[in-house]
Protein backbone atom coordinates (compact mmCIF):
# COMPACT_ATOMS: atom_id res chain seq x y z
CA UNK A 1 0.00 0.00 0.00
CA UNK A 2 1.38 3.47 -0.82
CA UNK A 3 2.31 5.76 2.30
CA UNK A 4 1.34 9.06 3.38
CA UNK A 5 4.24 11.36 2.83
CA UNK A 6 4.77 15.39 1.68
CA UNK A 7 6.58 18.07 0.88
CA UNK A 8 9.38 19.28 2.07
CA UNK A 9 9.36 23.19 1.40
CA UNK A 10 6.81 25.72 -0.16
CA UNK A 11 7.16 28.55 -1.44
CA UNK A 12 5.10 31.02 -0.31
CA UNK A 13 3.21 32.61 -2.79
CA UNK A 14 -0.23 34.46 -2.87
CA UNK A 15 -2.97 33.35 -5.59
CA UNK A 16 -4.75 35.27 -7.54
CA UNK A 17 -8.66 36.13 -6.74
CA UNK A 18 -10.72 32.85 -7.31
CA UNK A 19 -14.70 33.94 -6.47
CA UNK A 20 -15.29 37.54 -6.28
CA UNK A 21 -12.32 40.47 -5.66
CA UNK A 22 -13.36 41.35 -2.45
CA UNK A 23 -12.69 38.05 -1.00
CA UNK A 24 -8.75 37.51 0.35
CA UNK A 25 -7.10 34.48 -2.18
CA UNK A 26 -6.15 31.41 -0.26
CA UNK A 27 -2.25 31.40 0.22
CA UNK A 28 0.22 28.88 -0.70
CA UNK A 29 2.69 28.78 2.40
CA UNK A 30 6.18 26.88 3.40
CA UNK A 31 3.92 25.77 6.90
CA UNK A 32 0.69 24.25 5.15
CA UNK A 33 0.27 24.43 1.75
CA UNK A 34 -2.83 26.59 1.65
CA UNK A 35 -4.05 28.73 4.15
CA UNK A 36 -7.41 30.58 4.47
CA UNK A 37 -6.49 34.08 5.07
CA UNK A 38 -10.38 34.88 6.20
CA UNK A 39 -10.80 34.30 9.60
CA UNK A 40 -13.24 31.87 10.70
CA UNK A 41 -14.22 30.09 13.85
CA UNK A 42 -14.01 26.50 12.46
CA UNK A 43 -10.76 25.21 13.86
CA UNK A 44 -9.42 21.20 12.99
CA UNK A 45 -5.76 19.57 14.03
CA UNK A 46 -4.11 16.79 12.60
CA UNK A 47 -1.61 14.45 14.56
CA UNK A 48 0.07 11.87 13.70
CA UNK A 49 0.55 8.61 16.11
CA UNK A 50 4.18 9.17 17.48
CA UNK A 51 3.13 12.78 18.01
CA UNK A 52 0.28 13.18 19.29
CA UNK A 53 0.61 17.09 19.58
CA UNK A 54 1.42 17.81 16.09
CA UNK A 55 4.41 19.80 16.75
CA UNK A 56 7.33 17.81 15.87
CA UNK A 57 8.79 16.27 13.05
CA UNK A 58 8.87 12.15 14.25
CA UNK A 59 10.43 9.35 11.93
CA UNK A 60 9.27 6.38 11.01
CA UNK A 61 10.81 3.49 8.78
CA UNK A 62 9.82 2.09 5.60
CA UNK A 63 7.75 -0.84 6.55
CA UNK A 64 6.47 0.71 9.86
CA UNK A 65 2.45 1.59 10.27
CA UNK A 66 0.77 5.03 10.98
CA UNK A 67 -1.81 6.05 12.18
CA UNK A 68 -3.30 9.81 11.30
CA UNK A 69 -5.67 11.27 13.62
CA UNK A 70 -7.79 14.84 13.11
CA UNK A 71 -10.54 16.34 15.76
CA UNK A 72 -12.59 19.44 14.90
CA UNK A 73 -14.22 22.09 16.63
CA UNK A 74 -17.83 22.02 14.69
CA UNK A 75 -19.56 19.23 12.98
CA UNK A 76 -17.29 19.54 9.48
CA UNK A 77 -16.19 17.08 6.17
CA UNK A 78 -12.77 16.43 7.20
CA UNK A 79 -10.27 15.69 3.61
CA UNK A 80 -6.63 14.11 4.44
CA UNK A 81 -4.49 14.60 1.71
CA UNK A 82 -0.57 13.27 2.43
CA UNK A 83 2.07 15.35 0.45
CA UNK A 84 5.17 12.93 -0.73
CA UNK A 85 8.77 14.51 -0.41
CA UNK A 86 8.62 14.58 -4.13
CA UNK A 87 5.76 17.19 -4.27
CA UNK A 88 3.18 14.32 -5.32
CA UNK A 89 0.09 14.05 -3.11
CA UNK A 90 -1.79 10.66 -2.07
CA UNK A 91 -5.79 11.60 -1.17
CA UNK A 92 -6.21 9.43 2.10
CA UNK A 93 -9.55 10.52 2.99
CA UNK A 94 -12.29 9.91 1.56
CA UNK A 95 -11.82 6.65 0.18
CA UNK A 96 -13.48 3.61 -0.69
CA UNK A 97 -12.89 1.92 2.40
CA UNK A 98 -14.13 4.75 4.40
CA UNK A 99 -15.80 7.08 2.45
CA UNK A 100 -17.38 9.00 5.57
CA UNK A 101 -15.50 12.25 5.61
CA UNK A 102 -17.44 13.86 7.97
CA UNK A 103 -16.77 14.64 11.86
CA UNK A 104 -18.92 15.81 14.72
CA UNK A 105 -17.28 18.37 17.01
CA UNK A 106 -14.88 17.31 19.31
CA UNK A 107 -14.70 13.62 18.11
CA UNK A 108 -11.29 12.29 17.47
CA UNK A 109 -11.07 10.22 14.23
CA UNK A 110 -8.53 8.23 13.46
CA UNK A 111 -7.20 6.52 10.32
CA UNK A 112 -7.16 4.17 9.80
CA UNK A 113 -9.97 3.49 12.76
CA UNK A 114 -9.64 0.20 14.69
CA UNK A 115 -11.78 -2.22 13.12
CA UNK A 116 -10.81 -0.55 9.41
CA UNK A 117 -9.69 -3.17 7.13
CA UNK A 118 -6.63 -1.49 6.20
CA UNK A 119 -3.21 -0.33 7.49
CA UNK A 120 -1.42 2.79 5.79
CA UNK A 121 2.45 1.23 5.60
CA UNK A 122 5.86 3.34 5.21
CA UNK A 123 6.79 3.18 1.51
CA UNK A 124 9.07 5.70 0.87
CA UNK A 125 10.51 8.00 -0.56
CA UNK A 126 12.70 8.97 2.52
CA UNK A 127 12.45 12.37 3.38
CA UNK A 128 10.27 15.05 5.06
CA UNK A 129 6.60 14.06 4.51
CA UNK A 130 3.47 16.45 5.24
CA UNK A 131 -0.31 15.87 6.36
CA UNK A 132 -2.62 18.05 5.12
CA UNK A 133 -6.56 18.07 6.63
CA UNK A 134 -9.15 20.44 5.31
CA UNK A 135 -11.99 21.14 7.57
CA UNK A 136 -15.67 22.03 5.71
CA UNK A 137 -18.87 23.04 6.89
CA UNK A 138 -20.18 21.30 3.68
CA UNK A 139 -19.22 18.77 1.31
CA UNK A 140 -16.48 19.34 -1.15
CA UNK A 141 -16.53 18.19 -4.30
CA UNK A 142 -13.15 16.62 -5.25
CA UNK A 143 -14.19 15.60 -8.63
CA UNK A 144 -11.80 17.99 -10.33
CA UNK A 145 -8.82 17.46 -7.65
CA UNK A 146 -8.83 13.20 -7.74
CA UNK A 147 -10.04 10.22 -9.35
CA UNK A 148 -10.35 6.42 -8.87
CA UNK A 149 -8.90 4.06 -10.63
CA UNK A 150 -10.38 1.03 -11.70
CA UNK A 151 -10.37 -1.33 -8.39
CA UNK A 152 -8.10 1.34 -6.66
CA UNK A 153 -9.04 1.72 -3.00
CA UNK A 154 -7.17 5.32 -2.54
CA UNK A 155 -7.74 8.14 -5.65
CA UNK A 156 -5.67 9.68 -7.27
CA UNK A 157 -4.85 13.43 -6.91
CA UNK A 158 -4.25 14.88 -10.32
CA UNK A 159 -2.03 17.69 -10.34
CA UNK A 160 1.56 16.18 -9.97
CA UNK A 161 3.24 18.99 -8.32
CA UNK A 162 2.76 20.83 -4.85
CA UNK A 163 1.61 23.96 -6.39
CA UNK A 164 -0.62 22.59 -9.11
CA UNK A 165 -2.34 20.65 -6.00
CA UNK A 166 -2.39 23.76 -3.90
CA UNK A 167 -3.52 25.48 -6.85
CA UNK A 168 -6.35 23.41 -7.42
CA UNK A 169 -7.64 22.72 -4.24
CA UNK A 170 -7.70 26.35 -3.46
CA UNK A 171 -10.63 25.80 -6.51
CA UNK A 172 -12.19 23.49 -4.51
CA UNK A 173 -12.50 25.03 -1.47
CA UNK A 174 -13.68 28.53 -3.23
CA UNK A 175 -15.71 27.01 -6.42
CA UNK A 176 -15.86 30.05 -9.35
CA UNK A 177 -20.01 28.45 -10.21
CA UNK A 178 -20.93 28.43 -6.53
CA UNK A 179 -19.01 30.36 -4.15
CA UNK A 180 -18.39 28.73 -0.61
CA UNK A 181 -17.97 31.84 1.91
CA UNK A 182 -14.22 31.64 3.16
CA UNK A 183 -15.44 31.31 6.65
CA UNK A 184 -16.40 27.71 5.98
CA UNK A 185 -13.36 26.19 5.82
CA UNK A 186 -9.45 25.78 7.55
CA UNK A 187 -6.48 23.74 6.93
CA UNK A 188 -3.76 22.36 9.62
CA UNK A 189 -0.92 19.78 8.61
CA UNK A 190 1.42 17.56 10.30
CA UNK A 191 5.00 17.06 9.55
CA UNK A 192 6.88 13.46 9.41
CA UNK A 193 10.15 12.04 8.32
CA UNK A 194 10.73 8.82 6.69
CA UNK A 195 14.26 8.11 7.67
CA UNK A 196 16.61 4.42 7.16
Amino acid sequence: MKKPALLIALTATLLGTLATPALAAPKLSAQSIIVNPVPTNLSVKVWVDRDTSGDRTPVYRVGDRIRISTTVNEDAYVYLFNINPDGTTDQILPNRLSSSAYVRAGQVRTFPDRGDNFVFNISGPRGINKVLVIASRTPLNLDQLSSYGQGETFATVQPKTQAGFAQALSIVVNPVEQPVPQQNWTSDTVRYSVGR
